[in-house]
């Protein structure tokens, strides 16, 4: 495994020890035998340099030990303090026996390693470790709407604590970059979902069943999702539970302070085949039915992106008509079919491309309405732009197996300035 802990992670776990007491339990050596840390020494940044220089036996959490560490009773703790926030009151409503969500988080069985593991991402990326907690909170939720039994609510927790810990490995100016990222940089960030896997890997104690749910929490039920693109049933339902959460965790953290939990309502009724549509409706009653709440866009705003967005549709189907997708490439295939259920979700939930400038100009005072439409927009574009990336992502396998396409190519790079419009959640 000391191949996946790159210099990234250590100059955190590094950085970690010059504010808090990180010791070495053990001696740390080169995989060719050479010692380069002795027991009891105390590991801070001057040791950086050496450390990322090799590759480390035994791997570097095993041989670590860090005051005032993670434990399970603090783990509790700090999910209880993120359930009584306001964006939990509905998850609380409908669920108020509060104790069988901390017990299970609790409950996790938290070996030394992965107790390190937490620490770092607690004191280094407190924005990812307090997502775990939400993610586990949220999921916890699902499980029990789901009438899962407590040692199954345990393997919830388990594996949304431990979904993201491979993004600790990802190179910090990849991952807090903003704009477009090129395709190389997404497949460095689309890889985390494996490293997480490939870290469990090395613990027999977690089941084949939560590592397997860390590798699939960025899959999706249509098969549009990674790093496997598997879908359907090929999906455990632990997996189904923790990749939903993951989702409404992050459009919480996102949105709550601009628009509340209006986004993620209407990310839940255009994504119905994107996730379980039963997972969907457990969580649904917490966050849909409230009138729309997002600040008003200018109309003119809102007019020209609903055209430029109904323009990416049209560019599509210009380029490739219905009748000729199926003797295409597979990375036309693949852009079509996702491309097609963007569509069929708007028209699921009452809304053609084709017809949006009419609808608009119908609804002029139907201030709910309006709300409605800007909801819809966000969401269809960050859904369009979610399979850009992901074709994108694929683009170097695709091309190896013979199937570049210059005009999918040209269809991103005339579709992106369109998109590239929307406003940041």
């Amino acid at each position: 495994m000391s191949e996946h802990y790159d210099e990234h992670y250590i100059a955190s776990v590094t950085a970690m020890g010059d504010t808090h007491m990180v010791t070495a339990s053990q001696a740390i050596f080169t995989r060719n035998g050479i010692k380069l840390v002795n027991a009891g020494t105390r590991i801070d940044s001057t040791l950086r340099d050496r450390l990322i220089q090799h590759k480390l036996m035994p791997d570097i959490d095993r041989c670590l030990v860090v005051e005032n560490g993670v434990t399970p009773a603090s783990l509790r703790d700090a999910a209880r303090e993120i359930l009584l926030e306001e964006r939990f009151a509905a998850i609380r409503d409908i669920l108020p026996e509060s104790e069988r969500f901390l017990n299970a988080i609790q409950g996790v069985q938290l070996n030394a390693p992965l107790a390190f593991k937490l620490t770092v991402a607690r004191e280094k990326f407190p924005l990812l470790f307090r997502h775990s907690l939400q993610v586990a909170l949220i999921a916890l939720f699902l499980g029990i709407r789901d009438r899962m039994n407590d040692r199954e609510l345990v393997d919830v927790a388990t594996a949304a604590l431990f979904h993201d810990l491979g993004e600790m490995h990802i190179d910090p100016a990849v991952l807090g970059a903003n704009g477009w990222l090129d395709g190389a940089a997404l497949r460095q960030i689309s890889v985390h979902s494996t490293t997480g896997y490939l870290i469990l890997q090395a613990f027999p104690e977690y089941s084949p069943e939560i590592r397997e749910a860390v590798l699939d929490h960025h899959e999706r039920m249509d098969g549009s999702g990674y790093p496997r693109g598997v879908k359907g049933e090929e999906i455990s339902p632990l997996s189904q539970v923790i990749m939903l959460s993951e989702v409404v965790a992050t459009l919480l953290e996102q949105s709550w302070e601009k628009c509340g939990v209006s986004r993620l309502a209407m990310m839940l009724k255009m994504n119905r085949k994107r996730f379980s549509a039963t997972l969907i409706d457990h969580i649904a009653p917490a966050f849909v039915g409230n009138a729309p709440n997002v600040a008003p866009m200018p109309a003119e705003t809102l007019s020209t992106q609903l055209r430029q967005l109904a323009e990416v549709f049209q560019l599509w189907h210009a380029t490739y008509k219905p009748e000729h997708v199926s003797q295409a490439s597979a990375l036309v295939k693949f852009v079509d079919q996702r491309l097609v259920a963007v569509e069929r979700s708007l028209h699921e939930t009452g809304f053609q491309p084709n017809e949006f400038s009419a609808l608009l100009s119908n609804v002029q005072d139907d201030l709910d309405m309006i709300a409605e439409m800007q909801l819809m927009l966000r969401e269809s574009q960050w859904m369009v732009s979610s399979l850009i990336k992901e074709t994108q992502r694929r683009w170097h396998d695709f091309v190896a197996q013979g199937q570049g396409c210059a005009r999918v190519e040209q269809w991103i790079e005339r579709a992106l300035p369109l998109l590239q419009t929307a406003p940041t959640p």
